[in-house]
């Protein structure tokens, strides 16, 4: 197997942010793949959720795990800002920090971290923290 170029990897790198800032399963995947390989012992891979990809964002997300390895440089030193881009993918996706995975999802916001101001109007897309959850989307088994 043909190792991965620095280059493929950054390309990899900057398609992957783009879909890991979606809020979707694809973007979900995304972040994991980038955040375990930014900061390996505070996000891990859920390498069944690989499965939710379709076969061109998959071999996206495999390219920049095989450029983690074969280039052994870090995803956010290959993007302009990256440390401002990884930091707020970290923040968008808290509730997949290895301290917050093995916590259900919050009740009150379907683990969302938020809820709509006026759920009366489907117009008005304006949120606010859950409080039940401190806008993390998981909860305390202990909670009630």
């Amino acid at each position: 197997m043909e190792k991965i170029s620095r280059q493929e990897y950054a390309s990899a790198v900057i398609a992957c942010i783009r879909l890991a800032r979606q809020s979707t399963s694809g973007g979900r995947v995304a972040a994991q793949v980038l955040l375990s390989a930014y900061n390996g012992a505070a996000f891990q891979l859920d390498v069944a959720d690989m499965g939710s990809l379709d076969r061109s964002n998959y071999e996206m997300v495999m390219t920049v795990i095989r450029g983690r390895y074969d280039t052994g440089h870090e995803p956010h030193n290959l993007v302009k800002d990256g440390s401002t881009i990884f930091q707020n993918l970290w923040n968008q996706w808290e509730h997949l920090h290895v301290e917050e995975r093995g916590k259900p999802a919050c009740p009150e916001c379907d683990g969302r971290g938020k809820l709509y101001l006026n759920m009366d109007d489907d117009n008005d897309m304006r949120t606010r923290p859950c409080p039940r959850c401190d806008g993390k989307g998981r909860v305390c088994r202990c909670a009630r």
